[in-house]
């Protein structure tokens, strides 16, 4: 523990007053945008490092909340943090700016929620949620108040998922997508997702059902998990793996015009003239999508201009979820569901 660290457990305070305070904080920032964008980080302690990759990314971390106020006290001592909280009113009520959240549903949907209605910028760590409609209104109270909501996925962090996204034009008609190694779990199929929506457009009917699959297998150990069909009219097989992730994933597009085949910072192009083979960066970050999304949220806060995000935000999120709740219908009644 930082023992030269000693938060101050902040009670709740006048929510009118601290509203006050961000509008004077942005009217500020327009005569000086470099003012450090401070922000509140709500934690259930799973990752001990997040303060200090909101740092980096150039937010002010200046306040935590826990689960109960003594671990509040605990984990904002231990990352450096001057202030704790005693409850989410006094997070509401303090000087910050933006919230960062770092919890599971339905923790996150209702922080989220009551945060952008406090007037506060909101970026959720976990691309999950259980409450859309709570979504939804955070979107909507978030624009209506020019405030950025953000979300963190990696595949946006992801230097070969952008080069992919320019480069697919040029494969013409796109004919099928496969995934073999995909991550599995909620917040690996919700990566997978927003890949193929980036890369293939939007997404028509999803299959979970092992019997409905257009193929079973992908290779002699890659049983097809997820089907997609997409309205660029390409077909999406996905082979899920525990442990799986982005980087060791490999994704094969085809289209009339040639083939794309991505591995990690590997992205090989093959056409009618030849095969040719294009290295990216590497991610920089054991936690990009974290870093990116702080990084598209500083910049939003420092333009006032939350339209300058270029990651996912919270649309993009209600998009997965709607994808996700496809296939979990398919998975349950069998055969394809149609969006």
């Amino acid at each position: 523990m930082n023992v030269t660290t000693v938060p101050e457990l902040l009670e709740p305070r006048d929510l009118v007053a601290a509203q006050a305070w961000r509008e004077r904080r942005r009217a500020a920032r327009r005569f000086d945008p470099r003012l450090a964008v401070t922000a509140a980080l709500v934690t259930d302690g799973s990752r001990r490092e997040t303060a200090a990759v909101l740092r980096e990314a150039g937010m002010d971390v200046v306040g935590l909340l826990g689960p109960e106020p003594l671990e509040s006290l605990a984990w904002a001592a231990e990352a450096g943090v001057p202030r704790a909280y005693a409850g989410l009113l006094a997070l509401l009520s303090d000087d910050v700016e933006a919230v960062c959240v770092e919890l599971g549903p339905p923790g996150s949907d209702l922080v989220a929620q009551r945060a952008a209605e406090a007037g506060l910028h909101v970026l959720l760590v976990r691309a999950v949620t259980g409450d859309p409609a709570a979504l939804r209104a955070v979107a909507d109270v978030a624009e209506d108040a020019d405030l950025a909501h953000v979300v963190a996925f990696d595949d946006r962090a992801w230097p070969a998922a952008w080069h992919v996204q320019a480069a697919v034009p040029a494969l013409g008609r796109l004919t099928q997508m496969t995934v073999v190694g995909a991550p599995s779990g909620q917040v690996g199929r919700a990566e997978i997702l927003d890949l193929t929506v980036r890369w293939c457009g939007d997404v028509l009917a999803v299959c979970a059902d092992p019997a409905g699959m257009p193929a079973r297998l992908l290779t002699a150990t890659a049983p097809v998990t997820l089907a997609l069909l997409t309205a660029s009219g390409a077909t999406v097989l996905v082979h899920e793996r525990m442990g799986g992730t982005l980087t060791e994933a490999t994704f094969t597009l085809c289209g009339e015009h040639g083939r794309i085949v991505v591995e990690g910072s590997r992205v090989r192009f093959a056409d009618p003239t030849g095969v040719r083979t294009v290295w990216l960066p590497e991610q920089a970050s054991e936690r990009p999508g974290l870093v990116e999304a702080t990084s598209d949220l500083v910049r939003a806060v420092e333009l006032a201009n939350p339209a300058v995000v270029r990651g996912a935000t919270v649309h993009d999120l209600l998009t997965v979820t709607r994808l996700q709740e496809a296939a979990r219908r398919s998975r349950h009644d069998g055969g394809w569901v149609e969006l």
